[in-house]
This record gives structure tokens, C-alpha cells and sequence, in this order.
């Protein structure tokens, strides 16, 4: 494909981290022939919508973006890609874009750029979908960069719509895993975020249920990686071996994000989960017997059918006995093809919202708690693109977000510090050394 080196692309990413690297991924693929990135649609030529369907307000968004970029741009491509263009390619056209690409025409999105006609190939991919070509990706001057080693479900909770979207569970392999974060590291990146649908079912579709820890074991190992993150990690997958590779590596970050999703046994069996409010106890028991310096988030929904007061209650009661970091809420929205679209007990949308607004109070409670458990503190974190003109904004090892003096602090330095003080949006840190 021939491209006009003049052209200008701005992305919009809606949902996941795995959209988050998707986009890195298109935008890389763009850059090769020649596209230049804008910081608003205003002044592309290519806007990217890259929507999320995982919920019904994801889907407005993602319907909002496209009419939102259609205002302000009305002479540009607007190409809508994601979970929602594989579920409902007909809104999104309706909604202004001019092409609709599915997840899997992600991996040919230059050569489905030159079609003549609105492009959806809707389906389920179920092999790798990793090109040669798309080797190096999340570079933009970051120091930060995901890596998708993961995609798909097999899991079939009976709320989720994603094993619809992105077809069944499959992994890249170890050894392309390594080289892509040997890519990474050569190109200036300092911490890698895994990422993956279900991260927990690595090495699941080659007969591999040890497979995680042994990918986290020869990640850990690469020259140069200064961290490993995980983005976000099944409960039932975090198990002794697992916590223990962790606790090994001084480069894995001391962080995990458990989508515990309720605190009551009951609901985590209709919701088809594979472990038990116990269960979640002893893991998190086991983890700060290993190391004390974890930070802990969790995914909760609220309102699934058959939550009674008692159970969200129970929810809350577990949440504040785990000491969780921060909480990410969603109120229950019923996807049209899952099974807890037939089940009973409803609860009202109303009440789901007001339950998940409490959450979220809890959440920033929670963090304000775990933020100031800090001062008095060392760490260090790396300095990001990220800052308000005062401050220059970089993520702790535990994922706490740390404020910088802005002075004689740039992108990419690795900054040693002492917490001063602390509320439920930031640690404040004196820089103690900065390693250039």
C-alpha cells in the first residue's frame, strides 16, 4: 500500500487495556506508510474509533465518538474497529463511520484501508492473530508499552459477551513473547504491561495450565526489562507457584488486578466463576506472606441478577476486609446472547447504579487509606509524558500514582523517592535520586 506521507491519523480508544494495545498496534502499522499521529480529530485525515461492547454504555460511547469526531471533522475517514464493530457494524455505520473493521481485520487494517467499499467481516478468529509485521509495539515516546500475549475467552461467565467478540482463548508463545519484549526493551521501554482477554488461561489452548509463570519466569529474565506488569489476572489462576515467581523477580511489579467481580459465594456461582469468596482469601493471604508491599485492585459488578442487600453487603464487607487498593465498578448490563439474560431475579438498573456509586465512594476511601500507608516511605517510579504543569506523574511499583516536583524531572528517568504526603488521587514524594 502507498501512502501519502502527508497524512494525519487520531485515534480513540474506548475499554480495555487489549484496546489500548490494539490501537498502539494500528498506530505502529500507520506510522510505517508514513501517517503522522494528531492530538485531536480535528486535524486528521484517518480518524480510528476503537470501541468496546462490554457493556451498554460502552456501546454509547462508542456511538458518541463517532458522531463526536464526525463534528468536528466532517471530511475525514472515520473507521470504527473493536468488540462493538463485531457485534453491531449497522449503529456504528449509522452513526457516522465510513468503515467498520472487526477485531480480527485489525492485523490487515492497511490493506482494508484500500477497499472500495464499507469493509465488516464479522465471525470468530481461532488462530493466533500475531503478524510479523506488528512485531514492535506501544512505542510512542513511552516508557510504558502493553504486550498482548493473550486474546480471546473460553471461560463463558454467563455476563460476558467477549468469548461472542473475540473468539475462543489462544496464546502467543513463550519464546515469541520474549523476543517481543527484547523488541520493546531495544527501543527505550522500561516496564511492560502484560495483557490478554482471559491472562489466567495462558498456554490453555496448548494444553499448558503451568504456562503463566513460566512465561512471567523468562519475561523477568529479559536484559534491560526494569518491570513487568500484569494487567489484570483471574482469581482462580493465582496460585502458589504463580505468587512465587512473582515474589522472585525483583523487576515484577508487586501488583495485581483480580476481577473478584462479587463478595458472595452464591452470585459467583451463577455469574460461572471457578472460586469462592475462601478462596480469595487464601490467595491474598498467601501473597503477603510472600512480600508485603502489594497493591491490590479488584473488579466488582453490581446489580447481577439475584443480588439481595445481604450479598451486596457482603461484597462491600469483603472488599474493606482484604484491604483492596482501589476498586474498578460496573453496574450489571444485561448483553443480549449471555446466559444471565434468562435469569431471574433481576435487580433494578437503579438500584445497580446506586450500589456501584457506593462502591466507588469506597473505591476513593480505599485508596486515600493505601496512599497514606505510605508516607514515611521509599520507591521509586519511572517518570511519564504525564504532567499538569506543577507535577510530573509516574506509577509506583504497587500502582499508586506518584507526583513529582516538575523541576529537573523528564520523561524516562527513574526517580527514587521519599513519600511526604498523601491523598486519594496521589502520593507527593521528594525525589531522593534520579537515575538518568
Amino acid at each position: 500500500m502507498s501512502t501519502p506521507t502527508s497524512r494525519r491519523v487520531h485515534i480513540t480508544t474506548l475499554g480495555c487495556r487489549l484496546n489500548q494495545y490494539d490501537s498502539e498496534m494500528l498506530l505502529t502499522q500507520l506510522r510505517s506508510e508514513g501517517y503522522t499521529e494528531t492530538a485531536t480529530a480535528r486535524d486528521a485525515d484517518l480518524i480510528v474509533v476503537n470501541t468496546c461492547a462490554v457493556t451498554e454504555t460502552a456501546e454509547r460511547k462508542g456511538r458518541a465518538a463517532i458522531r463526536a469526531a464526525l463534528r468536528q471533522n466532517a471530511f475525514a475517514e472515520i473507521v470504527a474497529t473493536g468488540c462493538q464493530a463485531e457485534r453491531d457494524a449497522v449503529s456504528l455505520q449509522r452513526a457516522g463511520a465510513t468503515r467498520v473493521l472487526g477485531n480480527r481485520e485489525k492485523e490487515r487494517f492497511l490493506s482494508l484501508l484500500t477497499d472500495t467499499e464499507h469493509v465488516h467481516v464479522g465471525g470468530i478468529q481461532t488462530r493466533s492473530d500475531w503478524t510479523d509485521g506488528t512485531r514492535v509495539q506501544g512505542l510512542s515516546g513511552r516508557v510504558r508499552a502493553f504486550l498482548k500475549v493473550q486474546d480471546g475467552c473460553s471461560q463463558h461467565c454467563t455476563y460476558c459477551i467477549v468469548p461472542k467478540l473475540r473468539g475462543v482463548g489462544r496464546s502467543l508463545s513463550v519464546t515469541d513473547a520474549v523476543d517481543r519484549a527484547k523488541d520493546l526493551v531495544e527501543h527505550g521501554v522500561q516496564e511492560i504491561v502484560l495483557t490478554g482477554v482471559a491472562l489466567g488461561t495462558y498456554g490453555f489452548d496448548r494444553n499448558e495450565r503451568g504456562a503463566l509463570p513460566r512465561l512471567l519466569e523468562a519475561l523477568a529474565q529479559v536484559p534491560g526489562l526494569r518491570r513487568l506488569r500484569l494487567s489484570s489476572v483471574e482469581p482462580w489462576a493465582v496460585n502458589e507457584r504463580f505468587l512465587k515467581t512473582m515474589a522472585a523477580h525483583e523487576n515484577i511489579c508487586a501488583h495485581l488486578h483480580l476481577p473478584f467481580q462479587s463478595g458472595d459465594d452464591a452470585l459467583l456461582r451463577r455469574m460461572n466463576r471457578r472460586y469462592t469468596v475462601q478462596q480469595l482469601r487464601e490467595t491474598l493471604e498467601l501473597a503477603r506472606s510472600l512480600r508485603n508491599d502489594w497493591g491490590f485492585g479488584a473488579d466488582i459488578i453490581t446489580g447481577f441478577p439475584g443480588e439481595t442487600d445481604d450479598s451486596f453487603r457482603r461484597t462491600k464487607e469483603l472488599v474493606e476486609e482484604l484491604q483492596i487498593s482501589y476498586l474498578h465498578v460496573f453496574p450489571f448490563s444485561p448483553r443480549p446472547g449471555t446466559s444471565a439474560t434468562r435469569l431471574s431475579d433481576a435487580v433494578s438498573e437503579n438500584v445497580a447504579v446506586d450500589r456501584a456509586n457506593e462502591l466507588r465512594d469506597l473505591s476513593r476511601e480505599l485508596r486515600r487509606r493505601f496512599h497514606q500507608s505510605q508516607i514515611g516511605t521509599t520507591g521509586e517510579a519511572i517518570a511519564e509524558r504525564r504532567s499538569n504543569g506543577r507535577y510530573v506523574f509516574g506509577h509506583a511499583r504497587n500502582y499508586s500514582d506518584v507526583a513529582f516536583p516538575r523541576e529537573g524531572i523528564s520523561a524516562g528517568q527513574v526517580v527514587h523517592y521519599r513519600v511526604e504526603h498523601a491523598d486519594a488521587d496521589f502520593v507527593y514524594v521528594k525525589p531522593i535520586e534520579l537515575e538518568l
